[in-house]
């Protein structure tokens, strides 16, 4: 899992990454200096649940992406079987091309997750 982190933050403007669970207990992580990493799943835990209550209570469903973007930076959760990958990112990632790499990393993390389990 750690390879396929390393890949995501290969990526041009990626400053870190975590896969965590669905109650937001980190998993494996992979991130920049000065993220702190129960910090980043806490507000990743709180805000994919805040997004998810919202999609369903709007008839939505659940959402499989969730993309938050500020002037700091944009936090990317993706569902991926059971758990969420969370990818932190510069202000003004291209997201379409940042965001077909990541999604292609994600579904690799998906299938590594069904293995371990």
């Amino acid at each position: 899992m750690k390879k396929l982190l390393q890949q995501v933050n290969d990526l041009p403007g990626v400053m870190g990454s975590m896969v965590m669970t669905e109650d937001g207990l980190p998993a494996a992580s992979l991130l920049g200096s000065g993220l702190d990493e129960e910090c980043v799943a806490a507000f990743a835990s709180s805000s994919r649940l805040a997004v998810s209550r919202a999609a369903t209570h709007c008839g939505e469903g659940e959402p499989q992406e969730v993309v938050l973007e500020s002037e700091g930076g944009n936090l990317l959760l993706i569902g991926i079987d059971g758990a969420t990958l969370a990818v932190i990112t510069h202000p003004g990632l291209e997201m379409n091309t940042g965001l077909v790499e990541i999604r292609s990393i994600a579904r690799r993390l998906s299938e590594a997750l069904k293995i371990r389990i």
